[in-house]
C-alpha cells in the first residue's frame, strides 16, 4: 500500500468522508482531533462525497461532539476532490457507498480507502501495531471486505437519539483506530 520510508518524520494524514461533510465525517474529524490533542503523529481532516461545500456542522452532532469535549467551531463542509485525496495517507469512509463513489471517480486512490468499521476491525487484528503507514500496510493484509453491514447510519435530521447512536459508533471505532495508528496495541 505504501512506502513507509517516503514520509518517515511526517504525521499520518487521515481523511474522514461522509455524504455532506456536516454530520458523521466532521464529528469523526473533530472527535479524533480532541482525542489526539498533543499527539503530533496524526493529522485529521474531513470532506463529503458529493459534499455540500460551505455548510456548518449538523446541530444534533454538535451537541454530541461538545458533550464529549470536542468543538465544531470553524468547521465548514467541503467536497472530496483529487487534491483532497492526494493530500491524505488514508481515507476513512462511513458508508460503503462513499467508498464506491471515491473508487469510481478516483480509482488511483483505492489502496488507501477503508470503511470506518472495516479499518477498526483490521487494525484491531494487527498483532503489534507499529503506528503510521506500517500499521496501515498490516491492516491491508488482514482487512475483511468492506460492506453495507459496516455502515454508520446517517443521523441527519433524525433527532438526538440517532445522533447519540452515531457518535457512540464512531467513538468505538476511533478507540481502536487511533491507538493503532499511533503504535499502541488496540484494546481487546
Amino acid at each position: 500500500m505504501s512506502d513507509t520510508s517516503a514520509r518517515p518524520d511526517q504525521p499520518l494524514r487521515v481523511l474522514f468522508v461522509c455524504t455532506a461533510n456536516i454530520s458523521r465525517s466532521p464529528y469523526a474529524e473533530r472527535r479524533a482531533a480532541h482525542l489526539l490533542a498533543g499527539v503530533p503523529a496524526l493529522v485529521v481532516a474531513s470532506a463529503g462525497v458529493p459534499g455540500f461545500a460551505g455548510r456548518e456542522m449538523d446541530p444534533a452532532m454538535v451537541v454530541e461532539l461538545e458533550a464529549r469535549g470536542g468543538s465544531s467551531q470553524g468547521h465548514v463542509s467541503r467536497s472530496v476532490s483529487d487534491v483532497v485525496l492526494a493530500d491524505s495517507d488514508v481515507v476513512v469512509t462511513v458508508e460503503f457507498a462513499h467508498r464506491l463513489r471515491i473508487l469510481e471517480a478516483w480509482p488511483e486512490h483505492a489502496p488507501k480507502v477503508f470503511g470506518l468499521n472495516q479499518l477498526a476491525d483490521a487494525v484491531g487484528r494487527v498483532p503489534t501495531p507499529h503506528g503510521g503507514l506500517e500499521t496501515l500496510d498490516a491492516a491491508v493484509a488482514v482487512a475483511r471486505p468492506d460492506s453495507l453491514a459496516w455502515d454508520v447510519a446517517d443521523p441527519y435530521r433524525r433527532g438526538r437519539r440517532a445522533a447519540k447512536r452515531c457518535a457512540d459508533e464512531i467513538d468505538a471505532a476511533l478507540a481502536v483506530i487511533l491507538p493503532a495508528l499511533n503504535g499502541i496495541p488496540a484494546p481487546r
